[in-house]
């Protein structure tokens, strides 16, 4: 296969790129560590991208949050013009977060691709089972099985879950009988909670989101037991506004019950991030997504889609997601060298 990726020469792209002010080496390769600064370059490579940059974790605001754990160390290079994101563990392994960023067609996305897993297999002393690329979907899949060059070079492992994508302007207007549980939830919460005051987060109220945060892990939390957020929830909310993060709360008195938080992405649509409640006031989880919708709507009322991530499987999270009647359902993927 190495002379077929041979035939691509370096394709420049119009962006000028200022590497990070940390890098790092493995190897023959040298690394940006991925800064707070970055969201502007991963934002126009992502605008330039041919393959579809719809999966929920593509968001820069989670590639960084994710980014300040101390498990890992996530990483960007620009390789034959695309902007590529790695991920070096703490067990020293080295391997992709997502697909490659930039303006390319399946057989150069494909290329790209090789290349780098190439460079983390021999990092890895060859084996394949620390060698991948974290997760794609089905709509990226398809991108990529344009080319029959995909399948000869990469095998895949489903995912369990499945990603769900919300129609906005249908949870604006909630018409129909597919939304009369979800209408008489929303108006069962308003008209039991007269003092409920839902806005735009304040920097003062910090320490109780995190605060609802603990609480949601320890009640509500519960049921949706495979939910790993501890980490971004908290990144998420104190850099909210250096990454452009929209978080709406729900507050009675004093007492924030209810936030959840996303953003416009590059791609025109938009994603949903995180979404914490008081586990007895029944209607606000409800309440909450629809009104985030009306606020994406607002703001812009061309963003079509929200992507609030995958349902994980079976269970409390799936049936939640799935009131709002997802218009797009893909599944994901990692994947991995052919041995």
């Amino acid at each position: 296969m190495n002379t077929i990726w041979d035939m691509y020469i370096f394709l420049e792209m119009n962006i000028l790129v200022e590497p990070s002010s940390n890098t790092l080496k493995l190897g023959s390769w040298s690394f940006n560590e991925i800064s707070i600064e970055d969201m502007k370059l991963y934002s126009d490579f992502i605008k330039k991208s041919d393959c579809p940059i719809n999966l929920w974790s593509c968001s820069f605001a989670y590639i960084w949050a994710m980014a300040q754990s101390k498990l890992r160390t996530v990483v960007w290079k620009i390789v034959d013009g695309m902007l590529v994101t790695f991920v070096y563990s703490y067990k020293e392994s080295l391997y992709l977060f997502c697909l490659p960023f930039g303006s390319g067609s399946p057989e150069k996305v494909i290329q790209v691709l090789y290349k780098c897993l190439n460079y983390c297999y021999e990092w890895n002393k060859q084996d394949t089972g620390k060698t991948l690329v974290k997760m794609i979907n089905d709509n990226q899949l398809e991108f990529l099985r344009k080319s029959p060059a995909f399948d000869e070079a990469f095998r895949l492992v489903t995912l369990v879950g499945i990603e769900r994508h919300f129609d906005i302007q249908k949870l604006v207007k909630l018409e129909g009988g597919e939304f009369s549980n979800l209408r008489n939830r929303i108006n069962k919460f308003s008209k039991n909670n007269p003092d409920a005051v839902i806005g735009i987060y304040n920097q003062n109220d910090y320490d109780e989101l995190i605060r609802l945060g603990d609480n949601w892990k320890n009640s509500s939390g519960q049921k949706y037991a495979r939910i790993f957020d501890t980490v971004y929830f908290q990144q998420i909310v104190k850099n909210c506004y250096e990454l452009d993060q929209i978080i709406l709360t729900v507050k009675k008195g004093d007492k924030v019950v209810g936030m959840i938080s996303g953003s416009e992405l590059p791609t025109g649509q938009a994603w949903g991030s995180v979404v914490k409640f008081e586990n007895d006031i029944p209607g606000l989880s409800e309440t909450l997504m629809v009104e985030f919708a009306k606020e994406l709507y607002r703001r812009n009322p061309k963003t079509r889609l929200l992507n609030v991530g995958s349902d994980l499987g079976p269970g409390g999270l799936r049936n939640y997601k799935l009131k709002f009647r997802p218009v797009l359902n893909f599944k994901r993927y990692q994947v991995y060298l052919i041995d």
